[in-house]
């Protein structure tokens, strides 16, 4: 059965987030027109809830085995063309694109001067991106409303070759003008806007090789990066435009574009990295502001540390002293800041709790307080799915499994973080020291920050508590690699109240090691939080 059906038998009319009368009681009303029964599309399910009779409940995708959806996308209608469309072949004519070109990828204008170039995913129109030419050389664009972002000409590329991957539709028309496909972002070159890798990661897959031919500025250089922390380097390469800006320029300029899509360089192919190979990266970090960090959310904290992806940090404490609140917090912050989305596998709490103190921390306020207004619970319910996501902690993982895993979910989902919490309760599978087996997966584990650019954050216990000092990153059970190998090394500790004796709600946020200076202050210090219960955040 599908869940279209369930909902229909529901009375539930909308395909999106919005509010519509409610089946239940609306008939019965003095207004029987009040739209009170609020409809919201998650990542997981429908939510439907009356506030007028409380009726309310959730219908699952999967229950009803259908994709896994968080978004509901509009189809648009088949665009209308224009009769008086010479001046539309006479500007592409000017880049060197003919009539036949357009044809092929169904290029037209409509009466409002704008140039309608419309995406096809399996052979459905799925979006129109309307491009308008202004008077002094610039242009502005707009797309149909929640239609789906996918990648521009995916339907007439040769899926038995390398999946050539450009900047704008324009390079892909001026790459089709010589008989060479590719496909286009539909959204700029930020992480965030990369959107069409997850609605087309079955057609990504397919591939085993990626050609990236994006423009020759700032903002491809940007694109470029984030397309190869997402496709995996080891199966890029990379078209270097020479004094061109792109594929239309080197095409206006006569150029064979084969020859350009033929030299491209593959990404350290030898294993070597010449000072040559990272002038630009060496250039910025001697002459340029540093900008390629994020903070914690806390001034004080970010005095001793700047986040950085590519690294791996290891939190400890003893049990019950806020070890897990802080990694929550932390991500939280992310999140709000950032919009990074998180990879968790936390073995010590359920789906449930974790989602609810994930939601305590987003909003702000207890779940006592968010129960009183049943909307307010599942306003943000789509976010928190989209931002974090969960391994099914019902099973135990190898630190192996979670490394494939985290591959794919950085590929798919773009994750920039990923939490181990804690170490004793994976599938360790050691036959001999347990010291070298942890430097073995230590070692795994800061290689993977490095290869897909991502912060791991890994929690391991001390060995036996001593309830009067805090431990230190050598306490660590197993191995004194937790210390030598960690980037940054945090012990969160609570002190005891002299007089009751109970857990002071003070953490002390202990920076045990910082690596070098550009991940913050080597010295390392302390920094003393208070937990606010009233708004369940760790505050200065």
């Amino acid at each position: 059965m599908n869940y279209r059906h369930e909902l229909q038998r529901l009375g539930i009319t909308l395909e999106s987030n919005g509010k519509q009368t409610c089946p239940e009681c609306s008939n019965s009303r003095h207004d029987k027109t009040d739209k009170c029964l609020s409809v919201t599309y998650c990542h997981d399910g429908v939510l439907y809830n009356c506030h007028h009779c409380g009726w309310h409940g959730v219908v699952y995708y999967n229950t009803y085995k259908t994709a896994d959806k968080s978004k509901i996308y509009v189809r648009p209608s088949k665009p209308e063309k224009s009769n008086n469309d010479l001046w539309l072949y006479t500007y592409f004519s000017g880049r060197k694109i003919s009539a036949n070109t357009l044809k092929q990828y169904d290029i037209s204008a409509n009466e409002n001067n704008e140039i309608q170039i419309p995406y096809y995913k399996n052979g459905e129109l799925v979006n129109i991106k309307y491009r308008t030419n202004l008077e002094n050389g610039k242009k502005t664009f707009r797309q149909e409303k929640d239609a789906e972002k996918t990648f521009y000409g995916m339907d007439l590329v040769d899926k038995t070759k390398a999946l050539i991957i450009v900047e704008g539709e324009m390079d892909v028309l001026a790459l089709a003008e010589q008989g060479i496909y590719s496909v286009s972002v539909p959204q700029g070159g930020s992480d965030k806007k990369l959107e069409c890798i997850e609605n087309c990661f079955d057609f990504i897959e397919q591939f085993d090789e990626y050609i990236i031919a994006v423009d020759n500025d700032a903002v491809g250089d940007t694109l470029k990066n984030n397309l190869l922390l997402r496709l995996n380097k080891d199966k890029c390469s990379i078209v270097n435009w020479g004094k061109y800006k792109d594929a239309n320029e080197a095409l206006i300029a006569g150029e064979r574009l084969q020859d350009f899509i033929d030299n491209a360089s593959l990404i350290n192919p030898d294993g070597v990295v010449s000072y040559i190979d990272k002038f630009d990266s060496i250039y910025k970090s001697i002459f340029e502001e540093d900008k390629e960090f994020y903070s914690t959310g806390w001034q004080k904290l970010d005095k001793l540390i700047k986040i950085r992806l590519g690294y791996l940090m290891v939190v400890t404490g003893y049990p019950s002293r806020g070890k897990s609140t802080f990694v929550n917090n932390l991500l939280i912050n992310l999140t709000k800041q950032y919009c990074f989305k998180h990879l968790i596998a936390s073995f010590e709490s359920t789906p449930e709790s974790s989602y609810i103190e994930l939601l305590e921390m987003y909003k702000q306020k207890p779940l006592s307080i968010l129960k009183l207004n049943r909307e307010e619970v599942f306003d943000d319910f789509e976010t928190i799915s989209e931002h974090f996501i969960r391994l099914d902690t019902g099973r135990q993982w190898t630190i192996d499994e979670i490394v494939e895993k985290t591959e794919m979910m950085v590929k798919r989902h773009g994750i920039k973080t990923l939490v181990i919490d804690p170490y004793n309760r994976l599938k360790n599978e050691f036959k001999d020291r347990e010291d070298k087996y942890i430097g073995q997966i230590l070692s795994k584990l800061c290689m993977l920050c490095k290869k897909l650019g991502i912060l791991i954050v890994f929690v391991a216990h001390p060995k036996k508590p001593d309830d009067d000092e805090a431990p230190t990153m050598y306490a660590i059970s197993g191995s004194g690699d937790w210390y030598n190998m960690a980037d940054y090394g945090i012990i969160v500790h609570r002190e005891r109240d002299e007089e009751s004796k109970e857990l002071k709600n003070e953490p002390q946020i202990i920076v045990a090691k910082i690596k070098n200076f550009s991940l913050g202050n080597p010295s390392g210090g302390v920094v003393t939080l208070k937990y606010n219960k009233d708004r369940r955040i760790l505050e200065e």
